[in-house]
């Protein structure tokens, strides 16, 4: 699957046999604010990283870290409520 942020790719995934997945996001340029990242598989599912600037040395590192974090947490939520939608349909 690939990961998207305004039209750009920022990533790539492959799910396991659970339609489980886990990514880096990197983006050439970012902004603070928030950012919507979508992953095209089938469906499309859709989550939001929220960027805020950081004085401390070695802030791009845990920045990413808490990105890909919040990332996974909103794509496995949306997988998991399609997946109940499919199985009552």
């Amino acid at each position: 699957m690939t990961l998207k942020s305004k039209g750009e790719n920022v990533g790539k995934a492959v799910a396991d046999d659970k339609g489980e997945f886990t990514a880096p996001v990197r983006f050439t340029t970012i902004d603070p604010g928030r950012h919507v990242v979508r992953a095209e598989c089938g469906i499309t599912l859709l989550g939001n990283v929220d960027v805020t600037l950081s004085s401390s040395s070695g802030g791009t590192t845990s920045t990413l870290v808490v990105l890909v974090f919040f990332l996974l947490i909103g794509a496995t939520m949306l997988r998991r409520q399609f997946v109940g939608l499919r199985a009552t349909a």
